[in-house]
């Protein structure tokens, strides 16, 4: 039977699976605020064990709700390990940067994620990328070079290591969430890969020595870091149900200035020209992409 979907059917899609990702950025930038908020009084694995533990229960409850019995069920395992070490490494990265740079640079260093997905949606995903896109992929990245600005003195080699396998990792994560999302329930994958991850991380803090911080306002942003983080991967997963990775992407670029943003704010953080070029060749960028997809016809 030939698909008759109309043009608007699959532009609606498209429309709620981006106000979603654009949910879950503004969600990353709060919990970064906070993940650096305690960074330089706590150690990365504290910070990601409470993260993966309190992510929890929301998520259980969640695919309770919606599948019942069925709440752990998942097929596709071998797809499911594959994201769930990804998504390991990705936020493992993240927040360590985070313990070193600015939060503007570990924002925009996370945009080298979309070069990655770019490369291998077609390959993994078989998505088409046309030239206009591939274009306004290059110039946003050519953005986030810009606002780095590497020869700056507040430049970090550990920082930058740790922010490239950021995006290194998430791209892959990227990738894997958009197949399971073809066939499985997003609460499910995410209780597995949480589950990994509060097991790995109480591993690490156990093995490490490490102490339980004894102050309400550390407490505190550790557990809101992990209830925030559960709607999160929810928004994440669900997103890519309902739109191609490839055109989600660029969309990333948009947390570089959010990220500035709450870097002045609650960091005191330095504006540069770099920041502000880069920024607008970013925001550009991503509008020149929805505007591109919402004009090509079904």
């Amino acid at each position: 039977m030939t698909n008759t979907a109309h043009p608007e059917d699959r532009y609606q899609n498209l429309s709620l699976g981006l106000t979603i990702a654009l949910a879950e950025i503004a969600l990353m930038i709060g919990i970064s605020v906070l993940v650096k908020l305690i960074s330089s009084d706590l150690s990365t694995v504290t910070v990601l064990m409470f993260r993966y533990i309190f992510c929890l229960p929301l998520l259980i409850f969640t695919a309770v709700l919606q599948r019942g019995r069925q709440a752990f069920v998942v097929t596709r395992f071998k797809t499911l390990i594959i994201r769930t070490v990804a998504g390991l490494g990705s936020l493992s990265c993240f927040y360590a940067a985070l313990d070193i740079m600015s939060l503007a640079k570990v924002t925009a260093l996370l945009q080298m994620i979309t070069p990655f997905i770019t490369f291998l949606a077609p390959i993994m995903l078989r998505e088409y990328v046309g030239k206009h896109r591939w274009f306004a992929v290059l110039f946003g990245f050519c953005g986030a070079i810009i606002l780095l600005n590497p020869g700056s003195s507040e430049w970090s080699f550990a920082g930058v290591i740790f922010g490239l396998g950021a995006p290194f990792f998430g791209a892959f994560m990227m990738i894997m969430l958009r197949k399971l999302g073809q066939s499985e329930s997003p609460a499910s994958t995410a209780i597995w890969y949480n589950t990994t991850g509060a097991i790995l991380f109480a591993a690490l803090f156990w093995w490490q020595g490490d102490i339980v911080p004894n102050t309400r306002f550390d407490l505190m942003v550790l557990v809101m870091v992990g209830v925030l983080s559960s709607f999160q991967q929810y928004f994440i997963a669900f997103s890519h149900r309902l739109a191609p990775a490839s055109f989600l992407a660029p969309f990333r670029y948009l947390s570089v200035p959010v990220g500035i943003l709450a870097g002045v704010i609650f960091f005191d953080e330095s504006i540069t020209s770099f920041i502000v070029l880069g920024s607008a060749v970013i925001i550009l960028s991503s509008g020149f992409i929805l505007w591109r997809e919402k004009k090509i016809p079904a």
